[in-house]
């Protein structure tokens, strides 16, 4: 490659890291109004008609619940039971319906879902919740026009990242996806803070909503039993010694992953300074679905330090804010949280310079994201030659970029989901608070890579149900030469190896020499486009 990216691979390179992968339209309205236009563009989702995605979203009944109808609705199994035997019946208060059909304008419309698919879809208990977020993410991701804001909510949920399988957060979930994250993803990171400290899914998943502050009221109240056994006063609040009482969770994640980084200067009295800050901070009725509260009687109004600022006693609520002020302010969370968008916007070791550059936005702005992003995206480190193809597609980009190469369309259905989860990244399934790891290391090794190139050849040869691909549509005619160039300009925008050119014409000329006769060999366009999904260069973006 030349030492400087050509015009048309600096739209392709623009186009793999501020959407889920190029498409040739996509390549077309960059030359008509540049990259910059694009920029200002994608900046704004509001001004982005999005209503086709819309109009998918709407065959998700689940995404328009509140936590507590989700609840009620989807139970646990196990709960299911039991409130169906209160009833005197022998089965579960919402049993599954019989299998659907596949909704409008979709693969394999009218007809009945594949089981497997139906079980998952439309079962009892709360998988159908985690799984109805998860096809809208993917919808999101493979075709919304606001291509930019997608990107950005993907990163903030694994920046902030929830395990859906702990307690109630798999009907939390949902409400933090769509009132905490999606809202302020492309807003100011101190709101964004905030929601996510105030979520009843972040109080649950770092067990904030337990924690009692060592001089709080509720230490000297008698115990009594709340609802389901949760909650200020019940049993889960047991008394003396063996009542729950400071937990610091909450404020070592804050500082260590959401703020400040490992490195960023906090002691572990500051982690149980914050955590004092955050007393009170918990969930009205948790199993009831119940928001955000604060409950004096759990605050520790002592007064504190928190990274040498003193929060003064009697603050109650206040004292959680202004810990949440001091560190969206502090300096080392505009350096981490600018290294790691530099991380997964240009490379995994990215240049100094342009963290800097982009700390230096974030403080000047406020903590502002898109200026920050703007500031990444028009750097000359993010356009060198050097961070072109450096970043390795986490299965779910993977997955998604092939779709808007080919025009795939898909009910992302549990088939499809499967194969991103044998990739090594189930969605909302990560258990750990530090998310998915951004490193190339994390997705690639040998049981991976066979998984990828079983994905390419299964999408390529139209063999994922519920999903349906028109490669015939897309290549013209049966010639070796033009099938390649045409395929190579939709998937790689027509950077390639010779290696990776050599590995497709072979496989070209060796179902041109009969190989189409044998059992379960490809059509040539399908071969074709299956060898260059899996190849190098489509691994990465």
């Amino acid at each position: 490659m030349d030492s400087a990216l050509t015009p048309d691979l600096a739209a392709w390179h623009f186009l793999s890291r501020t959407t889920f992968g190029p498409r040739p339209q996509d390549i077309q309205k960059a030359k008509q109004v540049g990259i910059g236009g694009l920029l200002d563009e994608q900046l704004h989702p509001e001004r982005i008609d999005d209503s086709e995605v819309d109009k998918r979203i709407t065959t998700l009944p689940t995404l328009t619940m509140s936590p507590a109808e989700l609840m009620e609705d989807f139970p646990a199994p196990k709960q299911a039971q039991k409130q169906g035997q209160k009833q005197g019946k022998n089965k579960p208060v919402n049993p599954p319906p019989p299998p659907p059909a596949m909704p409008p304008d979709m693969p394999g419309a009218g007809k009945l879902m594949p089981p497997e698919t139906a079980q998952v879809m439309e079962g009892d208990g709360p998988r159908r919740v985690i799984m109805e977020l998860g096809r809208e993410q993917f919808w999101r991701a493979a075709y919304s026009q606001r291509q930019l804001q997608e990107v950005m909510v993907h990163f903030w949920m694994n920046h902030f990242n929830i395990y859906a399988d702990k307690g109630v957060d798999k009907w939390l979930l949902t409400s933090f996806e769509h009132d905490t994250i999606r809202p302020n993803a492309l807003g100011n990171f101190s709101q964004l803070l905030a929601a996510t400290a105030q979520s009843p899914a972040m109080l649950f998943y770092l067990d904030n909503w337990l924690s009692v502050g060592p001089n709080a009221a509720e230490n000297t109240l008698p115990p009594r039993r709340g609802p389901f056994g949760f909650g200020p006063g019940s049993a889960a609040m047991k008394p003396n010694s063996e009542r729950r009482g400071l937990n610091e969770n909450y404020g070592r994640e804050l500082m260590e992953l959401h703020t400040l980084g490992v490195d960023g200067g906090y002691t572990q009295q500051d982690v149980r300074e914050v955590a004092r800050c955050f007393t009170g901070w918990t969930i009205d009725r948790p199993q009831q679905g119940g928001g955000f509260v604060f409950r004096p009687r759990m605050h520790d109004f002592g007064e504190k330090a928190v990274l040498g600022h003193r929060i003064g006693g009697q603050g109650g609520l206040n004292d959680g804010i202004e810990v949440l002020r001091i560190l969206a302010a502090h300096p080392s969370t505009a350096h981490f949280i600018s290294m790691k968008l530099c991380r997964y916007f240009i490379s995994e070791t990215p240049p100094a310079s342009i963290v800097d550059s982009a700390a230096g936005t974030f403080t000047m702005t406020q903590g502002n994201i898109p200026s920050v992003l703007r500031t990444i995206l028009t750097s000359r480190e993010f356009n060198s030659p050097a961070a072109f193809r450096a970043k390795v597609k986490s299965p779910f980009e993977l997955v998604a970029s092939s779709f808007r190469a080919l025009d795939a369309d898909s009910d992302a259905g549990a088939p499809l989901m499967g194969m991103i989860m044998r990739m090594g990244q189930p969605l909302f399934q990560y258990q750990a608070p530090t998310g998915y790891p951004d490193r190339a290391s994390s997705w690639i090794n040998s049981g991976t890579l066979l998984a990828r190139m079983n994905f390419s050849m299964s999408l390529a040869a139209n063999r994922i149900r519920g999903t349906q691909i028109d490669l015939q549509a897309l290549t013209p005619g049966d010639d070796h030469e033009a099938i390649w160039d045409h395929l190579v300009q939709r998937t790689l925008g027509g950077e390639v190896s010779a290696n990776t050119k050599a590995a497709v014409m072979k496989g070209l000329e060796e179902v041109g020499n009969g190989g189409a006769g044998k059992p379960g060999a490809f059509p040539k366009t399908s071969l074709a486009a299956a060898l260059l999904l899996g190849s190098p260069e489509f691994q990465r973006r």
